[in-house]
């Protein structure tokens, strides 16, 4: 069995698991037929990153409208618009673009495009470069996922490390196993739900400095609290009614302090899922479930 076909048939088992924790009050179940997905991102609706997992679904048979920011909006988080006007445009056939966060286009996409009925699925990303531990919060892809979560659909976050020095990274093969995730959350899901309601994914796909690229494995991971930290430069504080101009510094080399974390797990080449929620509560027992299909996709 090859490495693909392996990692395929471990997503389809320990995916099926997570269905059977719960069921999502709104969107609707799901059998056999192509899933009706909404698919969105933090860096633009034109970023390599969307396209490889429009195009990879797409070619996979399932129903998917893009409709994602217009422009980059990464670190927005789920920062929302509220009131003014919000515009749209219809970029391609079943792509818009929404000069907003990608909450907003999560939101316009679940409350208009799919206005007659919700999608079965949200997928946000692929991003381009992980969204990890103390990142997770910051990050508009997680912010459109946990959007989706709130109104009631599943939800999966999607992630590509990247060489940050030439933004380069495996689009493509996170794509591929986008589409085996979702194919196995459907092949195994119960009571025609995919995920728990109110339960999603958060996946971050290793750049493996190998000649073949194969991730080693996947993991289910806890989100860590290492990885990023933002600090300031040495500036004294500007007295009463006057400016200081503090330079802003991101270092992405903080040791992480939490066993079994999403940062561990891709420094190790591992894909790593995590679970999350909508509403910042943490259920053991969907995480138990998740932990019983990701048994299958390693």
């Amino acid at each position: 069995m090859g490495t693909r076909t392996r990692r395929a048939v471990v997503a389809a088992a320990m995916v099926g698991s997570i269905a059977a924790a719960g069921t999502s009050a709104e969107a609707g179940p799901v059998g056999p037929e192509p899933l009706r997905i909404l698919l969105t991102n933090d860096d633009g609706w034109a970023a390599p990153g969307i396209e490889a997992v429009f195009d990879a679904l797409v070619a996979d048979g399932h129903d998917v409208t893009m409709v994602a920011p217009l422009t980059n909006q990464s670190g927005a988080s789920a920062r929302v618009t509220f009131g003014g006007t919000l515009s749209v445009v219809r970029q391609e056939e079943h792509k818009f673009s929404v000069a907003g966060t990608p909450a907003d286009a999560t939101e316009f996409g679940l409350s208009v495009v799919y206005a007659e009925s919700p999608p079965d699925l949200v997928i946000s990303g692929t991003n381009a470069g992980q969204n990890i531990a103390a990142a997770t919060i910051h990050s508009g892809t997680v912010g459109a996922a946990v959007t989706g979560l709130v109104d009631g659909v599943p939800a999966i976050a999607v992630s590509t490390e990247i060489d940050f020095a030439t933004g380069s990274g495996p689009y493509a093969q996170t794509a591929d196993f986008v589409v085996e995730l979702v194919d196995t959350l459907q092949a195994r899901a119960r009571r025609g739900h995919l995920l728990p309601d109110g339960v999603g994914l958060n996946v971050n796909y290793p750049l493996v400095d190998d000649p073949d690229g194969v991730p080693e494995g996947v993991a289910l991971t806890a989100t860590g609290r290492g990885f990023l930290d933002v600090t300031y430069g040495a500036v004294s504080l500007p007295e009463l009614g006057e400016t200081a101009l503090f330079p802003v510094q991101v270092s992405t080399a903080v040791a992480e302090t939490v066993a079994d974390s999403d940062s561990v797990a891709l420094a190790e080449d591992k894909i790593a899922i995590s679970v999350i929620e909508g509403d910042y509560d943490a259920d053991r027992n969907a995480y138990q479930e998740v932990r019983r299909i990701v048994q299958y996709l390693d």
